[in-house]
């Protein structure tokens, strides 16, 4: 999931919110990393769902998604070392 802060007022108020609902999603095993990028233009959470829908249905409860930020949903293939 990527994170484009297109608004930082709307960000700086639902911040709080967005990083309660990642933690929540931590422990449930769904969300595997998250941060901002080091230019603080964005950021990004890797999660770990079976489909597009299942994400998809993730995303549209974050609260950044309520704020009206612009997430773009990627699937990522990941190469595991052997």
């Amino acid at each position: 999931m990527l994170i484009e802060y297109t608004d930082p007022a709307a960000r700086e108020e639902a911040l709080e919110r967005h990083r309660r609902y990642l933690a929540q999603g931590r422990e449930r095993g769904v969300v595997l990393e998250s941060g901002a990028f080091a230019d603080g233009k964005g950021g990004m959470y890797i999660l770990d769902l079976p489909d597009e829908h299942s994400a998809r249905d993730f995303v549209a409860h974050d609260p950044y998604w309520e704020a009206k930020l612009k997430l773009t949903i990627r699937a990522w293939l990941a190469t595991k070392a052997k």
